[in-house]
């Protein structure tokens, strides 16, 4: 369930704030671990994190306001939020919804007044594949259908754990029906930067260009032409930023490659770095995705040299 830690906020939000160097890079995090402690972000915490970071709490309370994973009111210690993209709305995801506040007598994003749990709606959990779907507490449960809702209202009912509730409803599994070259390669965990390393970054660069790769954004914008510029660019620091948030409801590749190939993306980020000249790389994770996040530490500390 949701844990609600019991302190005294004038204590905990400065510890939080102190904890991530008082950087306002971080505010993101903080707020996502004051609402993990209380439920909610209230005032007081708005004016502390202000305080901390030396910034405007205007600039505090637009990003609180601006992702809805964030909230000003108390959400229920099981915190259900149903997938309402496309996919899964064919697939039945808005009659489930209904029969779980049926159940509960509760309003869907009206947490029930003794605070057991809130029934909420998303734009999309990422899980188009693996619908209906929902997230609570923030993992992943998937193929739902009107009976796991009864038996997951009884679980809820009873105060049950996560942790006790049957771990097929958490399986999360891999849908590829077609793959071609790009997750078939035959490829050892940091081959890529010893292929570098032996042929030199003006070699590679050079094939890059010849291969006519290119971005999967919208842009289609050639991946040799970005990483020359970034390469020649006038600059002490540079980065390499791994965008986990496909942007588009109903898709789910992100996904399915930083669970099935997270090695791979690490990899390519790596090999990006030593050819841009930069010594960071940073990966968005998507607040539907946070569920992944210790399968990424696990990966990123033992494989291919990278780390997340």
């Amino acid at each position: 369930m949701t844990t609600h830690i019991i302190a005294d906020a004038s204590d905990f939000v400065p510890a939080v704030v102190e904890r991530y160097h008082s950087d306002p890079a971080n505010l993101v995090q903080i707020l996502r671990e004051v609402q993990d402690a209380y439920g909610a972000i209230s005032d007081a915490a708005l004016d502390a994190i202000s305080t901390g970071l030396w910034i405007p709490r205007v600039q505090v309370q637009g990003v609180a306001d601006f992702y809805s994973f964030l909230s000003d009111t108390g959400r229920g210690r099981y915190d259900i939020r149903f997938s309402n993209n496309i996919t899964d709305r064919y697939l039945g995801s808005a009659e489930l919804m209904a029969q779980l506040c049926r159940h509960f007598g509760v309003q869907a994003g009206v947490t029930r007044p003794d605070g057991l749990l809130t029934v909420d709606a998303t734009s999309c959990t990422g899980l188009g594949d693996q619908g209906p779907a929902a997230l609570i507490n923030g993992i992943a449960v998937t193929r739902l259908d009107a009976h796991r809702i009864d038996i997951i209202a009884g679980l809820i009912e009873e105060g049950a754990p996560l942790s006790e509730w049957p771990e097929e409803y958490f399986q999360v599994i891999p849908n590829v029906r077609r793959a071609d070259r790009l997750l078939t390669a035959d490829l050892e965990e940091g081959e890529a930067l010893r292929v570098l390393v032996d042929r030199g970054e003006e070699a590679i660069l050079a094939e890059l260009a010849e291969s006519g790769l290119r971005g999967r954004g919208g842009a289609g914008f050639s991946t040799a032409v970005k990483w020359q510029a970034c390469r020649k660019a006038d600059a002490d620091e540079r980065y390499v930023v791994c965008n986990a948030d496909e942007g588009e409801p109903g898709t789910f590749k992100d996904r399915v490659l930083l669970q099935e190939h997270a090695d791979m993306v690490f990899d390519g980020m790596t090999v990006c770095g030593r050819l841009i000249g930069a010594v960071r790389g940073v990966v968005y994770l998507r607040g539907e995705y946070r569920y992944l996040l210790d399968h990424l530490l696990d990966v990123g500390e033992c494989g291919g040299g990278a780390w997340v």
